[in-house]
């Protein structure tokens, strides 16, 4: 059979249903192959949007997202969602085609090492230069992408390479034993928490990777340690839950909301260093950390690891949960929840109050079962810190590289990946923008989903910073088009709101219709970052 023929078979060994990209002269091959499996091919309208739908599929399924594009500009439009994966850890296989063998030594059309361009933001970055090694490479690559921490894989396939002759067949896929600490170290994770004052539980990206929040909670319980999670991690508890001290992450809260500053030890569970720098809640390095992971943990001057317990993080958390005692009820602790509950009731300033009850909408009229992503800019703030999901593993929040224009590609792939769940997009004017011609993608699929659009006309978070730095407030204005205009041209309803009361009303409507819709939020002037 043909390499082509080959690396199709083996792609659908491992699972793989769709494949996000653009065709090129040097993959056609591999197109043809497709064109006989049992693969679908979604072609995007740029290459950036089908790697970020790949990232999506891979953090919604736990099986890795797969993108194709050819050489050269084919290639390097994927970087910023390659990289996006990598960063929030998401498995993904980038597929790209290449020139010929023949002229890769020397200057030639479009050819540029994209080998080396792929290095640094993949855990494995492999160029295919015989096919009979297409088995041994692209097993190589999905075990890589989803052993933790999982991240995305580049496979180059040279166009003379695809064309030629490939015995052989897929791999088998061996199982693999997961890995619990044994039980002295368990007894001496459940000590440390024992013999703190004021512990507390971090919960990050990796209880979602995992799965295992149905064990994070059983220790919540067993313990009665309270818990923040991170931007990246919301839902793990119910919001009405006594121990639930909701998210923290970006900066930090006024002094009196800052549980992570009220500790002694930080029980870090499922914790990535990229999603909430330790400097920032231990920049004394006064607070030992207890990490829990299946991996072992960063070495970072301001997160002083006590006990690295790594394991297969479901198994190892209610094994610890087996461990510990009771706690009384942390009174520290409780008077931080009271204050940011208030918090989240208030309006502190004027200009939050539609983008804080738009949240509050959100969070009180979506189905259990919504997707909701965020795409990044200060409303990312206001869903990171608002909105308060009634399940875990439903909110996707870019918080690694933070590529603003991620969200609506992202969506395209959750309709895919879930067919059966409502999908909402949060959105400012200018991420959205970045990649609006996705939104044909989605129309030509009939992938239909609401996308809440916050309208001002500004790279907002940029003049917040550069208004707390005392600069001057400057190249961060824009002009948009005819939002309505634009929508409807490319097939989606379209409402436009401008108070909380209209919002609701137009949500409902818009997540009910089941299509495909933008609803924007027009803010009549720049609202404030939230208070702290």
């Amino acid at each position: 059979m043909k390499a082509s023929d080959l690396l199709v078979k083996c792609l659908e060994a491992e699972g793989v249903e769709y494949i996000f990209g653009i065709p090129g002269e040097e993959n056609i091959d591999v197109m043809d192959s497709l064109s006989r499996s049992s693969i679908r091919f979604v072609l995007t309208r740029h290459e950036q949007g089908a790697a970020f739908m790949a990232d999506v599929y891979g953090r919604l399924t736990g099986k890795p997202g797969v993108c194709l594009a050819t050489l050269g500009p084919g290639a390097s439009n994927l970087v910023t969602g390659v990289a996006n994966a990598h960063l929030d850890r998401s498995p993904l296989i980038a597929i790209t085609g290449q020139a010929e063998r023949t002229r890769l030594h020397k200057e030639s059309h479009q050819n540029v090492d994209t080998i080396q361009l792929f290095e640094g933001i993949t855990k494995y970055d492999r160029q295919i230069l015989d096919a009979r090694t297409i088995p041994e490479i692209v097993r190589k690559a999905f075990d890589l992408a989803t052993a933790e921490s999982a991240g995305a894989v580049h496979l180059q396939l040279p166009e003379d390479v695809a064309k030629d002759d490939a015995p052989g067949a897929p791999l088998p896929i061996g199982k693999q034993a997961r890995a619990v600490p044994g039980a002295d170290s368990l007894q001496a994770a459940a000590g440390l928490i024992a013999a703190a004052r004021r512990p507390i539980i971090l919960a990050g990206n990796g209880v979602i990777r995992g799965r295992a929040w149905n064990e994070l909670r059983k220790l919540v319980d067993m313990s009665n340690l309270p818990l923040v999670n991170t931007f990246m991690a919301k839902g793990l508890l119910p919001f009405e839950h006594p121990r639930n001290l909701f998210t923290v992450g970006g900066r930090p809260y006024p002094e009196g909301l800052r549980p992570l500053h009220e500790a002694d030890l930080i029980v870090a569970v499922g914790f990535d260093l990229v999603e909430y720098d330790p400097v920032v809640w231990n920049a004394d390095g006064s607070r030992q950390v207890l990490n829990v992971h299946s991996i072992q943990a960063e070495t970072d001057a301001h997160f002083p690891v006590a006990l690295d317990l790594v394991g297969d993080l479901s198994d190892t958390l209610s094994a610890l949960s087996d461990c510990v005692k009771r706690r009384p009820n942390p009174k520290a602790h409780d008077r931080v929840q009271k204050l940011r509950l208030e918090e989240l009731s208030s309006v502190p300033h004027p200009q939050e109050e539609l983008p804080r009850k738009v949240m509050r909408t959100l969070s009180e009229t979506l189905p259990k079962e919504t997707i909701v992503i965020s795409d990044v800019g200060l409303h990312k703030v206001w869903v990171s810190r608002w909105y308060q999901p009634k399940e875990p593993g439903r909110t996707i929040i870019y918080n690694g590289l933070a590529s603003m224009g991620a969200s609506l590609p992202g969506a395209v792939a959750s309709r895919l990946a879930e067919p059966g769940s409502p999908v909402v997009v949060v959105s400012g004017d200018g991420g959205f923008l970045m990649n609006v011609q996705e939104l044909e993608t989605a129309r030509r699929l009939g992938a239909g989903f609401t996308v809440v659009l916050f309208t001002d006309g500004r790279y907002s978070l940029i003049e917040k910073h550069q208004r707390d730095a005392g600069l001057a407030v400057t190249e961060i204005a824009f002009s948009n088009p005819d939002f309505e205009l634009l929508a409807r041209s490319f097939g989606a309803a379209y409402r436009r709101v401008e108070t909380p009361e209209a919002f609701e009303a137009a949500l409902r409507e818009a997540v009910d219709s089941g299509e495909l819709n933008v609803l924007e939020v027009a803010l009549k002037r720049p609202p404030a970052e939230p208070a702290g």
